[in-house]
């Protein structure tokens, strides 16, 4: 008979010799119970056949070992590499994901946030579509734990990982530049924070070699694989005035694609005829007919590192916050971009 019975984690903790909550720490992989202690567990626990519960770990310890992932678009692989990172981090802790996505909708925004907060999710992970959020006022108001990413919000208190976008602008139009273009069309996104930075650097570059934005086409919003079609087409059919720009700079990938797309369309080669370049060095950017040179972003990496802090906080081990994490980006040159020729 007894051996129908359910091993329980009174059985394991009282065959290691440990309190209750040492076991449950030790098998979601807490950092204050030793590598000895947890293996030493974990060996009595697989040889009594115990199998956890999450619902009365989390009943044990007030917790739900679920987080909310609130990302701008999960249709852009950007976002599906970072929520990888993430995923990847939560798994190795015992937490569970709950993934979303706002469209780029403030409004969509906060009604999801309120869905994770009524739903009891430990913290949340998020991408806001504005850095002076509702979300990060409601979440800081209800005091759950919460890391920004892909965004720098004003609040100084607030914890968040990014990239520096203002170097990756720069280096983007800085290498159209050294390659001899000096006309451009830039596609822009005026909404989101991080595309603003990208195209103050664009800007800074093109004051270097004497040239100023104003002298440029420059079109948005555009944050969207649609968006970079349709501003293109737009432009090059009903505004383009003169000779033709010889590069295109757009603030993402997907934007970059989207532009590709009615050049191919239009039988303009690329980069035989006009060079262009992305941002964010997404898986497609060098799968794609003319694989797209781009400004790589950590975005696995961001995902990690945002995961790992908030896990830390909701656990109480984090020390000295803020946190506030600032990623390099770097140039990726294939074969999308190439040296003007003289008489172009």
């Amino acid at each position: 008979m007894d051996k129908l019975k359910a091993t329980t984690i009174d059985d394991v903790a009282r065959e290691a010799g440990v309190s209750k909550s040492t076991v449950s720490r030790a098998l979601a992989n807490s950092p204050r119970i030793s590598e000895e202690t947890r293996r030493r567990i974990v060996q009595i626990k697989d040889r009594l056949g115990y199998e956890p519960s999450n619902l009365a770990r989390g009943l044990s310890l007030r917790r739900t070992y679920t987080v909310g992932v609130l990302l701008e678009d999960i249709s852009n692989s950007f976002f599906t590499e970072v929520a990888k990172g993430i995923e990847t981090t939560l798994k190795k802790a015992g937490y569970t994901m709950f993934l979303t996505s706002t469209g780029f909708s403030c409004e969509e925004e906060i009604r999801l946030t309120r869905t994770f907060l009524s739903n009891g999710v430990d913290g949340i992970l998020i991408t806001p579509v504005d850095e002076n959020s509702e979300a990060l006022s409601l979440l800081k108001a209800q005091g759950i734990p919460f890391f920004v990413l892909n965004n720098k919000p004003e609040d100084p208190a607030v914890n968040w990982v990014d990239t520096e976008n203002i170097k990756g602008g720069y280096l983007a139009a800085k290498h159209l530049l050294e390659l001899g273009h000096r006309k451009f069309f830039i596609l822009r996104s005026v909404k989101l924070k991080g595309c603003r930075e990208r195209f103050s650097g664009i800007e800074k570059a093109l004051g270097e070699f004497g040239l100023s934005v104003s002298d440029q086409a420059v079109a948005g919003d555009a944050n969207t694989r649609s968006d970079g079609y349709a501003l293109t087409r737009n432009f090059f059919e009903h505004s383009l005035k003169g000779s033709m720009p010889t590069a295109v700079i757009t603030t993402n990938d997907v934007v970059a694609i989207g532009a590709m797309e009615y050049f191919f369309e239009k039988g303009i080669r690329i980069p035989e005829d006009v060079s262009i370049i992305g941002y964010d060095d997404i898986s497609l950017a060098g799968l794609i007919r003319v694989p797209l040179t781009t400004i790589h972003q950590p975005k696995f990496t961001m995902g990690e590192i945002a995961a790992y802090m908030l896990i830390n906080i909701i656990e109480g081990q984090a020390r000295g916050l803020p946190h506030q994490y600032l990623l390099q980006p770097h140039l990726i040159v294939r074969e999308s971009t190439k040296e003007l020729k003289r008489d172009q």
